[in-house]
C-alpha cells in the first residue's frame, strides 16, 4: 500500500528518549464508552480512496469505506502481544461474487442492507463511477495504473486511447456488478479489498473539492469522520447505517497527527494515546522488555531512487548499490528487526510455486545475481567483497568520463530523524568507499513529493508497501511512464518483460518473465533504484486488544476493545 502505497510508511527512528513503560492508554468518553487513541503518521496528504498513495491514507479509508471484499480479524495472534490478530480477506459490501470459467468475468452481488451514511443504498453504479474516476487521466491519480493489464481498457483508458467509459466494469443492476478481465488474475479478489478501488457516490464527489471535510463527506464504512483538525486530529464515530455497527468496538477513534518521535511516546508514556507506530529507535529494546513495543511482520522495501537522469551511467549506480553497508543500518540506525534487501521485490511475496521470490531466482538476491554471473571473480557474498566491486565499477565509469567524482549528489528525504539518520549512514559508505560527496535535502511531505515528480534530485528514499501478493505490485513502478517511477529509468526489455507477465497466467512461465524483469532492473543499464532493508511493522500498545492487522500494513480498529 500502492500501498499504498505509497507512501508514508510506518517506521521508527533513532534519537534517544528516556525512561519506558505505558500508562492507561484507551480512554472512556463521558458516558464510559470506549474510546480508541492512535498515532500512526503526521498530517494525510488526503483521505480520498481514488487519490491515496500511503499507508497511513489508506488506514483511515479502511475505517470509514468499505469495498466489495474486506479485511477482518481471525482468531490467530499476529505476534506474541496477543493483543494484535492476522486478518483475512473476506466479503465486504459483496454479500457473494462468482467467478466464469475462464476466471475472466466476476459478478459481485451487493448486499441488501448496504447503506450509505446518509441513508441512501449502496448501489453497483457506485464502484462503476469510482472505478472509472481512478483510471482516468485527468484524476491523475498516482494509482491510476493499478488496473492495468487486470481490467478490460485499463491501460488504453490510461493511455488516452478509450474513453474511461470503456473500462471493463458495469452495473447491470442496483445490486449486480460485473467486472471483465484481461486475464485470469489469481490475485484479484484481494485487490478488491484495497483502498484506491472503495466505491464513492458521483453526487457526493463530483463538483466538490471539498467533500472529504466531515460536514460533507458521506461513506459507506463502519465509522465516519466527525472531526478533523489538521495537524492534529482525525476523529470518527460509528455510522449508523453501517450493517455490522452494533458489532463495533469503539465509541469513537481518534488518530492523532504527528511526526514527533519523541513527542510521540512521550503522549503514550503518559496515557494520552493508547497505540504509536513511530518513536526513537533506540528505544525498541527497552520497550520491548517492558512489554510495550512489539514487531510485526510487513511486506515493504525500504529503497532509495537514483535518477537515471542525473547520475547517467549504470555502473556509478551499482556501485552506489553496492557501497552500502546494509547490515550497519538494520543494526544500527533503523534497530527494528529490519533485515537487509537483496532486491526490489519485497521478501514475503511469493511466485506461484510458493517459494519467496526475492530469493527464486538467486541466493545472493536479484541485486547481486547479474553481477555475479557478469564479474564471476568478485566476492558478493561479503561487504568487503562487494566495495571491491563497487571500486571497480566506479572507476571505470570515471575513466571513461561518464562521471565527474568532484560532482556532489543531491539526496532528498521528507522531514524525519529516521530517514536523516539512514541518508548519513549511506552517504558516509558513498564517501569512504567511492569518494562521493553528497548533499542531504529534508523536505516536508507535500513539497518532497512535489520534488519527487517534478525529478529534481539526485537520490531520493521511499519505500513501497505490497498491495497486494504478487511481484507485479513492485515491478510496475519501474516501467516507463509509471507515475512512481521518479528515477526516469527507461527499458524496453523490462517494459516488455512486464507486458508479457501481465497477460499470462499464474505459472512458471509467468514466473520466469517476472525474474527476468527483476534481473533486468539490475543488469547492465539499471540500478535506478537501491534497496536498503526490507520493513518490520514496530508498534507500542498495551490497552487495546482485537486490533486487526494485515503484511500489507494496515491496522484496523473497527472492533478493539479494551485489553483486560
Amino acid at each position: 500500500m500502492k500501498k499504498i502505497i505509497a507512501l508514508i510508511l510506518a517506521l521508527v527512528t533513532v534519537f534517544a528518549f528516556t525512561a519506558c513503560g505505558g500508562g492507561s492508554g484507551s480512554s472512556d468518553s463521558g458516558d464510559g464508552d470506549f474510546v480508541a487513541t492512535a498515532c500512526i503518521a503526521s498530517e494525510p496528504e488526503t483521505i480520498d480512496p481514488g487519490l491515496i498513495s500511503s499507508v497511513d491514507g489508506s488506514t483511515y479509508a479502511n475505517h470509514m469505506f468499505e469495498n466489495l471484499m474486506k479485511y477482518v480479524p481471525t482468531d490467530e495472534a499476529a505476534d506474541e502481544s496477543g493483543n494484535v490478530m492476522t486478518t483475512k480477506v473476506d466479503l465486504g459490501q459483496a454479500e457473494s461474487y462468482e467467478v466464469s470459467e475462464d476466471g475472466l468475468v466476476y459478478t459481485f452481488k451487493i448486499r441488501s442492507d448496504a447503506k450509505w451514511s446518509d441513508g441512501e443504498p449502496v448501489k453497483a453504479q457506485d464502484w462503476v463511477y469510482s472505478w472509472q474516476r481512478l483510471v482516468n487521466p485527468d484524476t491523475a491519480s498516482d494509482y491510476g495504473y493499478f488496473l492495468d493489464g487486470i481490467v478490460v481498457n485499463a491501460a488504453e483508458i490510461q493511455a488516452g486511447e478509450v474513453e474511461p467509459s470503456e473500462l471493463g466494469i458495469k452495473a447491470v443492476d442496483d445490486s449486480t456488478l460485473e467486472i471483465t478481465l484481461c486475464q485470469d488474475t489469481p490475485y484479484f479478489i484481494e485487490m478488491c479489498a484495497f483502498a484506491s478501488l472503495m466505491p464513492l457516490r458521483e453526487d457526493v464527489v463530483e463538483g466538490n473539492e471539498n467533500w472529504t471535510d466531515p460536514e460533507n463527506i458521506v461513506v459507506n464504512g463502519p465509522y465516519i469522520l466527525s472531526e478533523w483538525t489538521h495537524d492534529s486530529v482525525i476523529k470518527m464515530v460509528p455510522n449508523e447505517q453501517y450493517y455490522d455497527v452494533a458489532n463495533l468496538g469503539p465509541a469513537e477513534i481518534d488518530w492523532y497527527l504527528s511526526a514527533d518521535e519523541t513527542a510521540i511516546l512521550s503522549a503514550y508514556q503518559s496515557g494520552e494515546w493508547a497505540f504509536i507506530e513511530s518513536f526513537p529507535a533506540d528505544m525498541i529494546a527497552t520497550l520491548q522488555e517492558s512489554g510495550d513495543c512489539f514487531i510485526d511482520p510487513y511486506v515493504g522495501t525500504y529503497f532509495l531512487y537514483l535518477n537515471c537522469d542525473k547520475i547517467k551511467d549504470w555502473r556509478v549506480r551499482a556501485a552506489m548499490c553496492l557501497a552500502v553497508d546494509r547490515d550497519n543500518i538494520v543494526t544500527n540506525v533503523a534497530q527494528g528487526g529490519q533485515t537487509p534487501a537483496t532486491g526490489f521485490v519485497a521478501s514475503g511475496i511469493l511466485d506461484s510455486t510458493g517459494a519467496d521470490f526475492a530469493f527464486g531466482s538467486s541466493e545472493l538476491g536479484a541485486m547481486y545475481k547479474w553481477l555475479s554471473d557478469n564479474y564471476p571473480d568478485a566476492d558478493l557474498t561479503t561487504y568487503e567483497g562487494k566495495c571491491d566491486l563497487a571500486k571497480k565499477l566506479f572507476q571505470e565509469a570515471v575513466d571513461e568520463g561518464a562521471f565527474d567524482p568532484k560532482d556532489t549528489i543531491v539526496y532528498n528525504f521528507n522531514t524525519d530523524e529516521a530517514h536523516k539518520a539512514i541518508a548519513e549512514a549511506c552517504g558516509q559508505d558513498w564517501k569512504n568507499v567511492l569518494g562521493i560527496d553528497i548533499t542531504l535535502a529534508n523536505q516536508e511531505w507535500n513539497t518532497y513529493t512535489d520534488g519527487l515528480g517534478e525529478h529534481n534530485f539526485g537520490v531520493a528514499r521511499l519505500g513501497w508497501i505490497a498491495d497486494y501478493n504478487d511481484p507485479i505490485t513492485y515491478l510496475e513502478l519501474m516501467v516507463t511512464g509509471n507515475s512512481y517511477n521518479y528515477g526516469l529509468y527507461s527499458d524496453t526489455d523490462f517494459d516488455a518483460a512486464i507486458k508479457d507477465a501481465k497477460t499470462m497466467d499464474a505459472g512458471a512461465d509467468r514466473d520466469k518473465a517476472l525474474y527476468k524483469a527483476e534481473e533486468l532492473l539490475f543488469g547492465e543499464g539499471g540500478f535506478p533504484v537501491c534497496p536498503i532493508y526490507y520493513y518490520t511493522n514496530v508498534y507500542c500498545n498495551k490497552t487495546m486488544k482485537n486490533i486487526g492487522y494485515t503484511s500489507m500494513g494496515y491496522y484496523f480498529f473497527q472492533y478493539a476493545q479494551p485489553a483486560e
